[in-house]
């Protein structure tokens, strides 16, 4: 529901505009004056706002300029509402950012068709403004992982020739080459999964050539393993039931790896050491479905349906290493083979699901 704050002085005229536009579906608040509908437009943060021009305290275009040097309320659609019709006013008005003029008095039809336009605009704004953004994120994922993982080959060669030489004379020297190992080999497999993720798009499109090509996954062998193997880097493998059906999945081991590597590294990051983690490979009719559960923080509603890549939604001591890329990716994965990828959550339990469907 779209939230619509009107600015206003008189209070007949700014009832019925609110009654008119509840009418019509959307959320309404009100001001009763300039000042105050710069702070309501700053706590409430309308989708667009209608304000009047003549007011005592603060006019229209105080109002407006304010709200235009604000970053949290500059791009709000902005409709100017008055009686003031000269040439001079309305250029004044267009020239500070102002989206569209009505005057006074109004028809319901004018007002309801300039609402639903600059709504409409400012969507399609926002809608192009995150299609570029992933274009751009794409191009980096594209692009990064070759030149960071010829750079890390290099810092590998080198710590290997310093080891060597120097780390049976020096158990420091050992130490600090097993950490530098151990976050090269980390950040190698970060930027793999990033250079997967730009190429998803592509694969995408050449889902059904590409349908049936390689060999097939022995579900039961690799979720086993690559479980077992990540229980071992996490220090959870005591946390670990493991329980999987047989199957032949129609996505290669490496896709499969990937699925399984994410999905209980996310679960092992949200849950407490001594908590149970379950892995489930389980056949459903004409689907296999894979569902890891862990017992900690779970995700909102409203969480859930903003699941993209680069998404982080703990921060401060809670936020994990990492691009907040795994769930993008695991989604992108399922949806390559002709599955989904589902999460079900309440305060004290998350289950990510893989549902993939088997061939026929």
């Amino acid at each position: 529901m779209h939230r619509i704050l009107i600015i206003e002085d008189d209070p007949t005229l700014r009832r019925q505009m609110a009654r008119l536009l509840h009418y019509e579906g959307f959320e309404v608040l009100e001001a009763d004056g300039g000042n105050a509908g710069v702070a309501a437009a700053a706590s409430g943060r309308p989708d667009l706002i209608i304000c009047d021009i003549m007011m005592p305290d603060l006019d229209g275009f105080g109002v407006l300029q304010a709200l235009r040097n604000q970053p949290r309320t500059a791009m709000i659609p902005f409709i100017f509402l008055t009686a003031l019709v000269e040439s001079q006013s309305l250029r004044h008005g267009m020239e500070q950012g102002a989206d569209d003029y009505l005057t006074k008095p109004y028809t319901p039809a004018a007002l309801l068709g300039s609402v639903r336009r600059r709504l409409e605009k400012r969507q399609r704004q926002l809608e192009e403004s995150r299609q570029r953004a992933e274009e751009v994120s794409l191009a980096v994922a594209a692009a990064l992982p070759a030149e960071i993982l010829e750079t890390l080959e290099h810092i590998t060669t080198v710590t290997n020739l310093l080891a060597l030489k120097h780390a049976a004379q020096d158990p420091q020297v050992a130490a600090m080459h097993e950490s530098v190992a151990q976050e090269s080999r980390r950040l190698r497999r970060l930027m793999r999964r990033l250079h997967l993720y730009a190429q998803l798009p592509r694969l995408y499109a050449r889902r059904f050539e590409l349908a049936g090509t390689g060999a097939p996954a022995a579900a039961e062998v690799v979720v086993e393993r690559v479980a077992r193997e990540t229980g071992r880097n996490w220090n959870r493998a005591a946390d670990l039931v493991v329980a999987v059906d047989p199957a032949a999945l129609p996505l290669g081991e490496e896709y499969l790896t990937v699925l399984v590597e994410e999905l209980l590294e996310n679960a092992c990051k949200f849950s407490a050491p001594g908590t149970t983690v379950n892995i489930q490979g389980s056949l459903q009719h004409s689907f296999w479905s894979l569902a890891v559960t862990n017992r900690g923080p779970g995700l909102s509603a409203e969480q859930i349906s903003q699941l993209g890549a680069f998404k982080q939604f703990f921060h401060g001591n809670q936020k994990p290493r990492g691009l907040g890329l795994g769930l993008a990716l695991t989604q992108g994965i399922a949806r390559l083979h002709g599955g989904e990828f589902v999460i079900q959550s309440d305060a004290e339990t998350t289950t990510a699901s893989v549902l993939v469907p088997l061939e026929t």
